[in-house]
């Protein structure tokens, strides 16, 4: 287990309960099969909300985790535009 330098916590309020759960849930994946060795992602449900936290060794490594993890909630945000929403709301 790496020792955490940095703490950082990202709220993302989103326009609804199903839009959050259905990004909750397209990026569990992508947070439970990546291991680091400088920082740890953790991604939590609230709500409309995601709370991202964020534990680093540097703030490189924490910046980079952080950019990475907007990106991913950005092109998932947009794909639900795009999709029919019965898929959304499954």
């Amino acid at each position: 287990m790496m020792e955490s330098k940095i703490s950082i916590e990202t709220v993302i309020q989103l326009d609804s309960p199903e839009e959050a759960k259905f990004i909750y849930e397209s990026l569990i994946p992508e947070v439970n099969d990546h291991h680091f060795e400088r920082s740890q992602i953790l991604l939590r449900l609230e709500t409309n909300s995601l709370i991202m936290t964020v534990n680093s060794q540097d703030i490189t490594a924490a910046k980079a985790n952080i950019s990475s993890m907007l990106k991913w909630i950005t092109l998932v945000s947009e794909l639900i535009q795009i999709i029919p929403k019965k898929i959304v709301n499954t």
